[in-house]
């Protein structure tokens, strides 16, 4: 029984990866929409996001103490709960307000559970850690494919985002209900990692280094997701069905990178498959904007280079700092959140100031920042970062 209950474990944590795009990599479809309906900007619909996931800093900030009153699984049904109740709020909401206070749960619970994954995960699956994390993101790649593509589908349909997101809610509940029956593992470390000094971990320069490179290349990547189809519909006149479809390409692609790049990692090692994936996305990602319309579909295809990126480096925190790494992981994913939000902040301002033909660059743009933070990353950390 106990082995039956591990796997409903493992299977939650993979599930809840794949699920997780489903509410947060279809804001960029609905974009237009939610413009439409509540008359407000590009730049209303940023600050609204931004300041939905600000609200996430004091859960990843305290991640790692907030793991130790949980415990793991704990942490993974509170983290549900929080999605749950922030996406009904959304799909029930009358004003842009309510809308907007939608996203303060869900952004809460997306980021206890990341603190909580990316903390277990390699623990779980110590010896063939970064095959595994790159599986468990992949998961995500996966479901931002289905989610993509299916609600393209659903539009062309006439169902309305409400439905789909009342849909995405039902999913959220049976998973809370599943994970009565798991049984998730403890990081025997967990309560040794209090006394260490929390303030010089947060000022440490390679904590600082792993959320730049990480949250400057989020936000690359979410910005395809959330403001290409934008881009499409402004600049070439695409409805959001076809928007859509760009996007699941990318996103295919992605998964397929995910799902089969841990084993080129392993290989090259770390260091050497970051910076290269991300000179290659980098490029096509450039080049496909610059070519025009024609060449589009080269920005979806650098989605197989985007992939191995995150879950590569982030299966490396816990390597470099092996006696906190709930505590480090916590503050590497505060620093990605900001720089994430901030970024797309930032977006929103540029599409409404200069418009989306030239604040797109502001994706590649982050490449090259990410590259950056990598680069320091791995002239500190070159035995680890192999």
């Amino acid at each position: 029984m106990k082995q039956k209950h591990n796997g409903i474990g493992v299977f939650l944590i993979f599930a809840i990866m794949l699920l997780a795009p489903f509410i947060e990599n279809t804001r960029g479809i609905f974009i237009p929409m939610f413009k439409d309906e509540f008359g407000v900007s590009n730049t209303l619909i940023s600050t609204a996001i931004t300041v939905g996931a600000a609200s996430s800093l004091f859960v990843s900030l305290f991640g790692g103490p907030i793991i130790g009153k949980l415990g793991q699984k704990g942490s993974f049904t509170v983290s549900l709960v929080f999605v749950l109740s922030g996406i009904l709020l959304q799909t029930w909401s009358k004003s842009f307000l309510l809308f907007a206070l939608g996203l303060v749960p869900i952004s809460m619970g997306i980021a206890l559970y990341n603190v909580s994954a990316n903390t277990i995960i390699p623990f779980m699956f110590f010896s063939i850690q970064t095959v595994i994390m790159n599986i468990l993101h992949a998961m995500y790649g996966v479901g931002s494919t289905i989610a993509q593509n299916l609600t393209g589908t659903l539009l062309s349909m006439g169902i309305g985002w409400r439905t789909i997101y009342l849909g995405v809610s039902v999913a959220y509940f049976l998973l809370a209900f599943l994970s009565r029956f798991a049984v998730i593992p403890e990081i025997p470390r967990a309560k040794e990692e209090m006394k260490i000094s929390q303030r010089k971990l947060m000022r440490d320069p390679l904590v600082i280094a792993f959320g730049l490179a990480l949250g400057f290349y989020a936000f690359s990547e979410f910005g395809v997701s959330l403001w290409l189809t934008n881009y499409l519909k402004a600049i070439y006149g695409y409805p959001e069905s076809t928007g859509a479809r760009y996007v699941g390409f990318f996103f295919l692609l992605f998964s397929v990178g995910r799902l089969l790049g841990g084993f080129v990692v392993q290989r090259i090692g770390t260091l050497r498959a970051v910076v290269g994936t991300l000179l290659i996305s980098l490029a096509m990602m450039v080049s496909g904007l610059l070519l025009g319309e024609r060449f589009l579909i080269v920005v979806s295809i650098a989605g197989l280079f985007y992939s191995i990126v995150y879950p590569s480096l982030i299966s490396k925190v816990g390597a470099v700092f092996p006696d906190s790494t709930a505590h480090a992981m916590g503050y590497v994913i505060t620093i990605i959140n900001v720089v994430l939000n901030g970024m797309n902040q930032v977006m929103g301002m540029l599409t409404d100031a200069i418009g989306p033909g030239l604040s797109i660059f502001l994706i590649p743009a982050c490449l090259v920042a990410a590259l950056a933070a990598t680069a320091f990353i791995g002239s500190r950390t070159k035995v680890i970062m192999k």
